[in-house]
C-alpha cells in the first residue's frame, strides 16, 4: 500500500495567491520608482521585496510538500525537511489545533501527530489540509488515542501544595 498525499487546492491556491499578490507589489513599487518617493522607509522596501519571496516559497513548499504512506513507513517532505517515521515505532496519535493570532478572527489550523516509542526516532505532525482518503483515516483512527489514554490515567499531583 503506497499512496502519497498532497496538500489541498485550497491551501496551494492561497500561497499561488500570495506570491502573485507579493510580485504585482514589486512590479509596482519597481515601476514607480519607490526610492524616488520621499519617506519611503527601510521597512517598506524589506516588505516590497520579502513579500514576494516568501510567497514563493510558500507556493514551492505548497506544490512539493507530501506525506507518503508506505509499507513500512510514513514519510513527510517539505523544501525545507524529511521526516520518515518505521509504522512499527508508532505508539500513538493525538490531534491538536493552532490558534492563529488576532482572537476569533486568526482562524486556526488543526493538526495530526504521531507519537513514537521509540526516543530516537522524532514524533511527526502534519496538517489536516492534506488530502487524505478514507483509507488513510481509517488507519490514523485505529492507533491508540493518546489524547483519551491521558485523560483516563489522569493523576492528581500535589506539586506546590507542601
Amino acid at each position: 500500500m503506497n499512496r502519497v498525499y498532497r496538500l489541498s487546492w485550497l491551501m496551494r491556491s492561497f500561497s499561488l495567491f500570495f506570491m502573485m499578490f507579493g510580485l504585482a507589489i514589486s512590479f509596482q513599487a519597481a515601476s514607480s520608482g519607490l526610492d524616488s518617493i520621499e519617506g519611503t522607509t527601510t521597512a517598506v522596501l524589506l516588505g516590497v521585496f520579502l513579500f514576494p519571496v516568501i510567497g514563493i516559497g510558500m507556493t514551492v513548499n505548497a506544490f512539493l510538500s507530501t506525506v507518503s504512506f508506505k509499507e513500512n513507513k510514513i514519510e513527510l517532505r517539505s523544501i525545507f525537511s524529511e521526516k520518515k517515521m518505521p509504522l512499527s515505532s508508532i505508539r500513538g496519535r493525538r490531534e491538536f489545533v493552532v490558534e492563529g493570532g488576532g482572537g476569533e478572527d486568526g482562524g486556526s489550523t488543526r493538526y495530526l501527530k504521531l507519537e513514537s516509542n521509540d526516543r530516537l526516532c522524532p514524533e511527526m505532525s502534519f496538517m489536516k489540509q492534506y488530502n487524505f482518503d478514507e483509507e488513510f483515516y481509517k488507519w490514523f483512527y485505529e492507533l491508540p488515542d493518546l489524547d483519551e489514554e491521558g485523560k483516563k490515567n489522569k493523576k492528581t499531583s500535589n506539586f506546590g501544595l507542601v
